[in-house]
């Protein structure tokens, strides 16, 4: 697998949204975030992040495109056209700093297919990362598949979250052990390492690795940052902390850390490395509004 081709291009497919809150809508999914970040992070290495997913031609999807031309990335497999609305999720904030997320039960991007652009993309990109949410449609869901297998030569990130709205779950048994099968890398957060170990039959971390033949079990904790389990153990960024907005939400703190590391261990950077890019980005992400605000120079030139 080649993991520092010249131009890297890391690729985030599945849902492209707009997150809604009381002070309006930003954009958000977590592939859309992922490859936006991951754009920033490879530009100086003449890298691209792009995302797949489809919009419908409405007001938020023509806001959405105008958004993600303006963060510089290509739009050409973002697709056009579809039976339902583009993705929105209401988001309820909460006094502790959590979140309650109302997913539209039926979106744009339940809809991707993949297309000859798409395919296009999958042989050639150097990373993908891919979740639980996206694949909640049969269309989608295949759609991802192709793609994974179609990019023989990618990282593979698969990113665990066990999303639920108003009663409804957005994951079950079959669409967890297909993702780590396909998976380089599984990216869980801490308190999910019970029930994916649950679902995937396993009992713990170690077995999850060996079982599923991966490089490596990422672990993020919040604010002790982001761990990593590979055949050689644990390791560990350095710590990451940053001043905090008055209007800072947390969203797609996450997806900022899965853009560092994929970045990171693209252009040929240790796990450790990868590590602190992670935890760097997800800390300042964090701290912010949005989950795609504008990076200091301090983390867009990380890897120059």
């Amino acid at each position: 697998m080649n993991l520092t081709p010249s131009k890297p291009c890391i690729v985030g497919i599945g849902e492209a949204l707009f997150d809604v809150f009381e002070a309006g809508p930003r954009l958000g999914g977590a592939p859309l975030n992922v490859a936006v970040h991951a754009h920033r992070l490879l530009r100086n290495a003449g890298g691209e992040g792009r995302v797949v997913s489809r919009i419908a031609d409405d007001e938020l999807g023509n806001r959405l495109l105008d958004a993600v031309m303006g963060f510089g990335l290509s739009t050409s497999t973002i697709q056009r056209g579809a039976a339902a609305p583009t993705g929105r999720v209401e988001v309820e904030q909460h006094n502790d700093g959590g979140h309650t997320f109302h997913i539209a039960a039926s979106s744009a991007w339940d809809e991707i297919k993949f297309d000859t652009e798409v395919a296009a993309l999958a042989a050639r990109c150097a990373a993908v990362a891919f979740g639980t949410l996206a694949q909640r449609s049969d269309t989608t869901r295949q759609s991802i598949r192709v793609f994974l297998a179609a990019a023989p030569q990618a990282l593979k990130l698969f990113d665990v979250n066990f999303r639920s709205s108003d009663g409804r779950d957005f994951f079950d048994r079959e669409t967890l052990v297909a993702g780590c099968e396909a998976a380089d890398l599984v990216k869980i957060n801490d308190e999910e390492v019970q029930q994916t170990c649950e679902l995937a039959e396993v009992e713990d971390e170690q077995e999850l690795l060996v079982r599923y033949a991966l490089n490596a079990v990422i672990l993020t904790r919040g604010k002790r940052g982001t761990a990593a389990l590979t055949a050689e153990g644990w390791a560990q960024g350095g710590s990451a902390s940053y001043e905090r907005a008055e209007d800072a939400d947390s969203v797609g703190a996450g997806d900022a850390c899965t853009a560092g590391l994929l970045a990171s261990l693209v252009l040929g950077r240790s796990m450790p490395q990868a590590l602190d890019l992670a935890n760097h980005m997800g800390a300042f992400v964090a701290n912010q509004s949005g989950a795609t605000p504008q990076l200091p120079g301090r983390l867009t030139d990380w890897l120059d």
